[in-house]
């Protein structure tokens, strides 16, 4: 991907205050000059997550995390720092500036605009169809017998997919796109997928197709809903991964019920696309579908970012049931509380909703139980809990799931409930709750998430970093230095040659900001931790007094590893004489620089 110019950069850091931007995903608290939180990063119940709007940075006291506004964005998003000065952009309008970058990256950014370019017009012609079409009759009579609204199908742009072999691929060559460029799409198929030669048709045909978005609004997929009854074929089909799509990352519908699971903190799973539509626009808005019939580790990611409860909402037979207990793992080891919704028998969100109204479905919801509190009615229904041998198994199913909970007084209270109602001692509980090779952390171990790293590095390369930041003649001076090199003094070295390579003004906190955001994770926790509020008086002096210190250090360590070598047995006449002439030469300059310093 191309590299963003860093003026851009700085633009975008300039136009979005941190307050704001934080401020948008959750409220923050005025305390004194600067403004506090809950963290949204690990649990605790005292906020000490600091937003500073004079630095324009945040830091947890709690859990070490910390940044500019891009490394929040990244954070909570889960964003690459690419997209997140993006995102950034689009929120105030400033345009992003590109510069080139390797052939590799160039290729693959390129492959996404057009795979994004080609889903935009796929999608308006499918919609289109839907519309227009006199063969997508029936899709509209479907839709309509669905209680879907031409006004809602626009809304969802949802479309049908001719029952042709090759119309979508005519439409998409005539409007530029390679045939390479189509099948990246994955809107096409072959019936031999190993020869070059084998012909493409397209992947859906005489189907409802829905619009898959990331949670940018961007299309990056298709779902397609079969309309023959009789078809002897999958009732729905998603688009393969691609460049653009991978499966177990994606939420449906997530670009657009965002505020409301931020909102209300709990999101409601439905199944499928069309239970999730009905459900959003009868005004339960806080709906979210996966990819399939169980959650993906990403997923559980995602949505954690969001909400706190997730409450399933899948069908009651026995395959809705099974996507529960799949789910599971996913969801409680992201720190999810997990609820179960029991739907009538028979019915879907969809089907209750037009049945019964959106209060129906609400009550539903309302009334779901926690996952535990559930399993155990249906095992007590079983007459699983009647017998030794029934209790036993149900402790057997439950311990597992008990121990992916990452909360330890939640840990613990759930397996002291599930105890009592199956009459039985937490002794007898607890070998179950280590049964589980994905179980969750004890409750000897952190529940914090882990600590970001930070590079470790010496007072003085510390003192050297935070002045050459703050002023710029300490900048000018230590990057005129040639003997060390920086990158000579340990990996605070590394950081403080990344300081002086820049052409920025870091004394500047935008500029700033768009320097660190460009750099390795550690880095940038590592330099926004640095002291930058109380300039010292006479910088210079202080810079060069620090610098001749390290530099005279780094150059003895090097002047005496060599002097050992000539203690080790067996050096040769040549060998010995190439040493004495490095010693002497790191011994002249460790003269040098400090006669230099002396002079100046």
């Amino acid at each position: 991907m191309p590299f963003i110019a860093e003026e851009t950069i700085q633009r975008v850091a300039e136009a979005n205050d941190i307050v704001e931007i934080v401020g948008s995903y959750f409220p923050l608290k005025r305390a004194g000059t600067t403004f506090k939180a809950l963290c949204p990063f690990h649990r605790e119940k005292s906020p000490s997550f600091t937003v500073n709007p004079q630095r324009q940075t945040f830091h947890c006291f709690g859990c070490g995390m910390g940044g500019s506004v891009f490394r929040f964005v990244m954070e909570y998003e889960h964003l690459d720092f690419a997209s997140a000065v993006r995102r950034l952009a689009q929120r105030v309008g400033i345009p992003i500036q590109e510069e080139a970058a390797s052939p590799g990256h160039e290729k693959r950014h390129e492959l996404r605009k057009r795979l994004l370019a080609l889903h935009v017009e796929a999608a308006r012609w499918f919609h289109t169809s839907l519309l227009q079409s006199p063969t997508a009759q029936h899709a509209r009579d479907y839709l309509k017998s669905r209680g879907i609204t031409g006004e809602i199908a626009k809304s969802w742009q949802i479309g049908f997919a001719p029952d042709s072999w090759d119309d979508l691929i005519i439409m998409l060559q005539g409007k530029g796109f390679s045939n390479e460029e189509i099948k990246q799409s994955g809107l096409t198929s072959t019936k031999d997928d190993d020869r070059s030669d084998s012909r493409s048709y397209a992947r859906f045909r005489d189907r409802v197709m829905f619009p898959i978005r990331n949670d940018y609004g961007e299309v990056i997929a298709f779902s397609g809903r079969v309309l023959d009854p009789e078809a002897k074929t999958a009732k729905y089909v998603n688009s393969p991964e691609t460049p653009l799509f991978t499966k177990g990352r994606v939420l449906y519908g997530l670009d657009k019920s965002k505020r409301a699971l931020i909102e209300s903190k709990t999101a409601i799973v439905c199944e499928g696309q069309l239970d999730l539509i009905s459900a959003f626009e009868s005004g339960v808005e806080n709906v979210i579908a996966p990819q399939g019939t169980a959650f993906t580790a990403d997923q559980g990611r995602v949505l954690q970012r969001f909400v706190e409860t997730v409450t399933l909402c899948f069908d009651s037979d026995r395959a809705g049931q099974e996507a529960v207990t799949r789910s599971l793992p996913a969801l409680l080891q992201n720190g999810l509380e997990v609820r179960v919704a029991l739907l009538p028998e028979g019915e879907d969100p969809d089907s209750l909703i037009r049945s019964q109204g959106a209060a129906a479905f609400r009550e539903v919801v309302d009334s779901a139980k926690n996952f535990f509190d559930h399993a155990l009615e249906v095992l007590s229904q079983k007459g699983m809990l009647n017998d030794p041998a029934g209790k036993s198994s149900a402790a057997r199913r439950l311990g597992p799931h008990v121990s992916l909970i990452k909360d330890g007084v939640l840990r613990e209270s759930t397996a002291n409930r599930i105890c009592a109602r199956l009459g039985i001692t937490e002794a007898a509980f607890a070998p179950h709750l280590q049964s589980s090779p994905q179980r969750g952390p004890s409750p000897e171990e952190s529940e914090d998430r882990p600590e970001p790293e930070i590079i470790r590095m010496a007072e003085g390369i510390r003192q050297l970093c935070r002045l050459a930041i703050l002023h710029p003649e300490v900048k000018q001076w230590l990057a005129s230095q040639e003997t060390p090199p920086p990158t000579e003094l340990g990996l605070g070295g590394i950081v403080l040659s990344h300081i002086l390579q820049s052409p920025l003004a870091l004394q500047e906190p935008a500029s700033r900001i768009a320097f660190v955001s460009g750099l390795p994770a550690a880095e940038e926790h590592t330099i926004m931790g640095l002291d930058l509020d109380r300039p010292p008086e006479s910088p210079l002096p202080i810079a060069k007094n620090l610098w001749v210190g390290l530099a005279a250090t780094a150059l003895l360590e090097t002047r005496d590893a060599a002097v050992l070598q000539l203690g080790q047995p067996g050096v040769s006449s040549e060998e010995r004489q190439r040493i004495q002439h490095l010693t002497a030469k790191y011994s002249k300059m460790i003269l040098d620089l400090k006669s230099g310093f002396n002079e100046t």
